[in-house]
């Protein structure tokens, strides 16, 4: 897939750090509200901007959700038990966190959370509970189009788990910075599985996603910048019918676990840097691809310093590690079964790290097919002849 592009270097959007607080705090019954124990929570939400946020000065309030729903309009925190077929909705100009504690929302009417304005929101999964939310397959706004929906910055944590099941589009989605830290989180989806527009950000947590559309994607192409999602810990399960991992403008990975079982491309953006974790990658176009989006249409590159990766590629015209820019590796674990191993428009510097192409050992990057796997012919991939490169000039 080929796009041009710019990356605005050294530009990043700030993030939202929301620590959690254990369900097993000072929580009271049959919706009362109290306060707990004293929990003080940094909050970057935008730009040189940050706030304090402590949660023990703010309300806590019992909720057993009926099917009538629940209109948060207040700060603070909200424990919810029980189900309902309504929705949660958030509309308040302070901070809101809303800890499930084994709650089942089927909304029979738009998101199942949905949170129209709120200074940030955290959503917490209490410590040994299950948590399952679902969204109608149609309503009146379709800009509303995530089973969890925030207009404004969104984080996730905690130590339960929590099923999402999206009937419309998306399963979570965020306008401003998602992040994710903890918990257990299930997504199914008709389309993308989780979007932050301005950042998406995943430091912890076990995800599996299974979307019809991409995995999970930071989209903002109007604000140099932003659209980037970023990867430093946690265990990602995505299959997807389109993009696993993609950003607008830029993609870190430095630590974690990932297993793209099934994409086009397995991971995205116009500018890719690696440097940690275990990645695996099965994909039916590119593995991993820089590419421009309308924002970024030069300075395209992949940096690779570090990690455990393994791409397979799908047969056909198709490369594993493609970038319509620059390519450079300097460290790391790459072993590449695939009828193209690299394609690059610009330099390819190989530096150092351990690179296999079919089982066989690459000590420098070249534009060609590096001996097929079985079925091919001598020397080449599968049908191919000799491990030249045929088709499209890049991918």
């Amino acid at each position: 897939m080929k796009r041009h592009t710019k990356f605005l270097s050294g530009l990043f959007i700030s993030v939202l750090m929301l620590a959690s607080c254990s369900a097993s705090d000072n929580i009271a019954s049959n919706g009362a509200s109290t306060t707990q124990g004293s929990k003080t929570t940094s909050v970057t939400s935008a730009p040189n901007q940050s706030a304090s946020v402590d949660w023990g000065s703010l309300p806590t309030t019992d909720v057993s959700l009926t099917d009538d729903g629940l209109a948060i309009t207040e700060a603070g925190t909200y424990v919810l038990t029980g189900s309902s077929t309504g929705q949660v909705t958030v509309n308040s100009d302070g901070f809101v966190r809303i800890l499930l504690s084994g709650v089942t929302i089927k909304a029979s009417n738009g998101a199942a959370i949905q949170v129209d304005n709120a200074e940030a929101t955290v959503i917490e999964l209490a410590d040994g509970t299950t948590n399952t939310v679902s969204d109608s397959a149609t309503r009146s706004d379709e800009e509303i189009d995530g089973a969890i929906f925030s207009s404004d910055d969104l984080s996730i944590t905690g130590g339960g788990k929590l099923a999402v099941k999206a009937n419309f589009a998306d399963g979570i989605v965020s306008k401003d910075d998602l992040w994710i830290t903890s918990g257990v989180i299930n997504v199914t989806s008709v389309d993308n599985g989780i979007r932050g527009k301005d950042s998406l950000n995943v430091d912890g947590g076990t995800i599996t996603i299974d979307a019809e559309g991409d995995g999970m994607k930071s989209t903002n192409d109007t604000d140099l910048g932003r659209g980037q999602l970023t990867i430093t810990d946690g265990t990602i399960t995505i299959a997807t019918g389109d993009d696993a991992i993609k950003a607008e403008q830029h993609i870190s990975i430095a630590g974690g676990t990932i297993h793209i079982t099934e994409s086009v491309e397995g991971i995205e953006a116009p500018v890719i840097v690696i440097d940690g974790g275990d990645i695996s990658i099965n994909s039916s176009d590119d593995g991993i691809n820089a590419s421009a989006s309308n924002i970024i249409t030069s300075g395209l590159s992949i940096t690779i310093n570090g990690g455990n990766i393994k791409i397979v590629m799908g047969a056909g015209d198709t490369d594993a590690i493609d970038s319509n820019g620059d390519l450079t590796i300097t460290g790391g674990t790459i072993d590449i079964t695939a009828q193209s191993a690299f394609d690059f428009d610009g330099t390819g510097t190989l530096t150092g790290g351990t690179i296999t192409v079919n089982g066989e050992t690459v000590t420098e990057l070249t534009n060609q097919m590096m001996g097929g796997p079985p079925g091919g012919g001598p020397g080449g991939p599968p049908g191919g002849p000799g491990g030249q490169r045929g088709g499209r000039p890049g991918g």
